[in-house]
Parts: C-alpha cells; structure tokens; sequence
C-alpha cells in the first residue's frame, strides 16, 4: 500500500498554471471586449467629426472640439490595443509553456522534432 504520492507536487504545480492560463485568458476577453468598445466609441466620435459643418480646419470651434474627442478616444482605443497584445503575449508564453511539458511526458517515438 502506497502513503506518498509521487506525483503530488507535478499536478499542484499543473493546476497553478492551469489556473494562471485561466485567468490570463479571462484578461484576454475582457480587454478584447474593451478594445471593441473603444473602437466603436472612436469610430462614432469620428463620424461626428465629419458631421461638423464646414470649414473642417482649426478655425472652426465645433470641429476643433470634435476633434480633440475624437483623438482622444482614438488614443484610449490604441491604449486598450496595447494592453491586449502584452495579455495576449502572456497566454502566448503560458501556452507553449504546456506545449513544451507536453512534449517532456510524450514517449520518445511521439514527440516532434527539434
């Protein structure tokens, strides 16, 4: 009869990744999400750029204000862009992370070549 159990600390250490996989993947959608939003709130304030009235240059306050909105919720989409592709990078590394403990348990006639 067996007390130990050896693979005790390799399925503790698998269910904490595991559990950092889900998480970052969570992270992944909701700034996706987030991404989405922006763009839609950047594309509607770029459409009400070009329904200001004309002249569309720096002398016309309502398109200069217009403006201003539009580049700034062009610059709050870019950022949520950002901050999605280091998430995305993250899962990235968690992911071939398994890949590569994968490759260690496969019998040596399965695994892939270098």
């Amino acid at each position: 009869m067996m007390h130990f159990n050896p693979y005790k600390d390799t399925r503790e250490a698998q269910g904490d990744s595991m559990r950092g996989y889900r998480e970052t993947f969570a992270e992944v959608e909701a700034l996706g999400a987030l991404v989405r939003r922006a763009k839609r709130t950047a594309d509607l304030s770029l459409k009400r750029v070009n329904a200001t009235p004309q002249p569309h240059n720096a002398g016309n306050s309502a398109f200069a204000v217009e403006l201003e909105r539009h580049r700034a919720d062009r610059e709050t989409m870019f950022e949520a862009m950002r901050k999605l592709e280091t998430a995305r990078q993250a899962l990235r590394a968690i992911a071939s992370d398994f890949a590569m403990d994968q490759d260690k348990t496969a019998p040596m006639d399965l695994r892939r070549p270098a």
